[in-house]
């Protein structure tokens, strides 16, 4: 054997230029749910004639935060993500397709773009963006680090994946929220908070080697599924008190919750990795569905859609949407991205 015939070994995986990176960072299930809740904002708080023209400023604005967000997050969180994500394509230190140092200038790059953006729309936008910067400082970088913080980083994350989008959404387009505003959001914020709970399972193994206190840890697979099924079902209530009666969100909502609450009971009951994993995956699935399901109660309220073709849609929604989860569920292979970062 010659020696140019001799294996080399493996080589280093080369490090990618700056628009694979920041496409890399913006992870396209975790921004469709910032996306969402962005869209949510603005529809609830202004007519959908007004958020057209805009909704490039909004998704400029959401989408570099969130980069900032999950730039930190990575850097922070790298020897326990090389635990939980081994070679993951989408942690660039974790699979060696960027450095730190990169990450860390994309982060104050993309904070900066968020910022600007955000004071450019009004006052308002950007003292939210400001407050989510500091949010997402503090929830990844150390002394504060409130990731490692167990209860409070689940009351906390769901402040930046919700509020920061919803807000800036909704002071784009208008001056307030108003009381039906605050309800849709304290149910966003309720129903999120049980989703993100769930996180946890993913990242078990990483947080038990590293000392983290999840509440999934400390209690385990059934009390988190039981807290989960809580906070999901509380968020549900907000809707009676936004929507008039008769509207179809009063029948698909219950459809969707009892859908999340018999994925939560398949949840506490398998110890199999993947399987939670899969359910997780659906369960978020159906939390993507409702958003959708609300986005357009709004969006056709405004248009002044008549309640025969509100029904037909939002009822064509939850069929989709449920049986998407359970065609996933009961099939072999993956399901979708739970979409956490």
């Amino acid at each position: 054997m010659t020696q140019s015939s001799k294996s080399k070994g493996p080589t280093a995986p080369a490090v990618v230029g700056l628009p694979a990176l920041v496409g890399t960072m913006v992870r396209p299930a975790a921004v469709m749910v910032v996306l969402l809740f962005a869209a949510l904002g603005a529809a609830q708080a202004g007519s959908t004639d007004q958020i057209h023209p805009l909704f490039t400023t909004i998704l400029l604005t959401a989408v570099a935060w969130f980069v900032n967000a999950t730039c930190l997050n990575d850097v922070t969180d790298e020897s326990i993500d090389r635990v939980n994500l081994p070679g993951a394509s989408g942690r660039p230190l974790v699979s060696g397709s960027a450095t730190a140092d990169r990450l860390l200038i994309l982060a104050c790059v993309a904070g900066l773009v968020a910022l600007a953006a955000g004071f450019l729309v009004n006052t308002r936008v950007g003292l939210v963006v400001a407050a989510g910067l500091v949010l997402n400082a503090a929830y990844s970088v150390p002394p504060i680090r409130l990731a490692d913080r167990g209860g409070l980083a689940t009351a906390l994350l769901p402040l930046g994946y919700l509020a920061v989008p919803y807000f800036v959404g909704a002071f784009t387009v208008g001056s307030g929220l108003g009381d039906e505003g605050l309800i849709l959001f304290a149910g966003l914020y309720l129903s999120f908070a049980g989703r993100i709970i769930l996180k946890d399972f993913r990242d078990v193994e990483g947080d038990a080697r590293y000392g983290k206190r999840t509440y999934l840890l400390r209690h385990g697979a059934v009390k988190t599924c039981a807290v989960s099924a809580v906070l999901w079902i509380a968020g549900s209530i907000a809707v009676p008190f936004i929507v008039p009666a008769g509207s179809p969100l009063l029948i698909a909502f219950p459809v969707f919750l009892m859908t999340v609450l018999y994925g939560l009971r398949r949840l506490a009951s398998t110890g199999l990795k993947a399987e939670q994993l899969k359910t997780i995956g659906c369960i978020a699935l159906v939390g993507r569905g409702m958003t959708i399901a609300l986005l357009a109660h709004y969006s056709m309220t405004a248009k002044g859609w008549g309640p025969g073709i509100q029904m037909l849609v939002v009822m064509a929604l939850t069929v989709v949407t449920c049986g998407m989860f359970f065609a996933y569920l009961f099939e072999r292979g993956e399901a979708p991205e739970a979409g956490f970062s």
